[in-house]
């Protein structure tokens, strides 16, 4: 298997496009933030035209700062609830189209909610032309969360070895954020939690505070001592991936 790492800094691709840390956003994940720039760091890079199943994906009221809709793409979305509006409501078990159809498939923050993810990533090889890619985001040290439910977290070590095992080539997978994220992340995430109890509990000072603690993750998270530490480097937010169909 093999590792690839992103440096989210200053002069990482991502912020280049303009994506923005939103460090004062205590709304704004680390968690996020990681996902966005995968996307920015994957996505221009595909051929115009490309036909795109975002299976899972919101058509509308997406989340983060990433939009699908901002590249000259062919972009079709499915999703189980049809609150999202997708293009095609289906179970991401069961993909209505058939073999050999699109030449990217993103299954991005979908795969913990499903009881079965290698039979969803072999639906993907399925419709994926030969030589498709595949991006997936999924997490792992992240809190529990439905939508409607919420049933694993995975280490890189299954995730590699389920898509060789159905058959993709190439895989790379990336931690998103290594034990800084997860522990500035997590903070971040029970202060965002009382503040909607009481809301403006928090002076300007704290939020100030936990602004440069994530800026802070970020930046120590993809330094080489870090990286390459056995302890530091054991914890993630989760994990981007990208494979090719055989």
């Amino acid at each position: 298997m093999e590792l690839f790492f992103h440096k989210p800094t200053q002069s990482s691709p991502g912020e280049q496009k303009g994506l923005d840390l939103q460090a004062q956003n205590l709304g704004y994940t680390l968690r996020r933030y990681y996902i966005d720039l995968f996307h920015l760091n994957h996505i221009p890079a595909l051929r115009p035209g490309s036909v795109v199943l975002d299976l899972g994906g919101n058509k509308i009221r997406k989340r983060g700062q990433f939009d699908l809709e901002k590249y000259n793409l062919c972009v079709v979305y499915s999703n189980l609830s049809t609150v999202k509006s997708p293009d095609v409501q289906a179970d991401a078990a069961y993909i209505p189209f058939a073999d050999n159809s699109f030449d990217v498939v993103i299954c991005s923050e979908l795969l913990e909610h499903v009881p079965n993810p290698p039979e969803v990533l072999s639906e993907v090889y399925r419709v994926l032309r030969p030589g498709g890619l595949l991006l997936i985001c999924v997490p792992f040290l992240y809190q529990i969360h439905g939508d409607p439910y919420d049933f694993g977290r995975y280490t890189d070590y299954y995730w590699s070895f389920i898509l060789k095992k159905i058959g993709y080539k190439d895989v790379f997978i990336e931690k998103q954020g290594l034990f800084w994220s997860v522990l500035v992340g997590t903070l971040t995430a029970w202060l965002y939690e009382l503040n909607q109890e009481k809301p403006f509990r928090f002076h300007k000072a704290v939020i100030g505070l936990v602004a440069r603690a994530k800026r802070l993750a970020v930046k120590w998270d993809a330094d080489a001592y870090h990286l390459n530490h056995p302890f530091f480097s054991s914890f993630t937010t989760g994990f981007g991936i990208r494979a090719r169909k055989g």
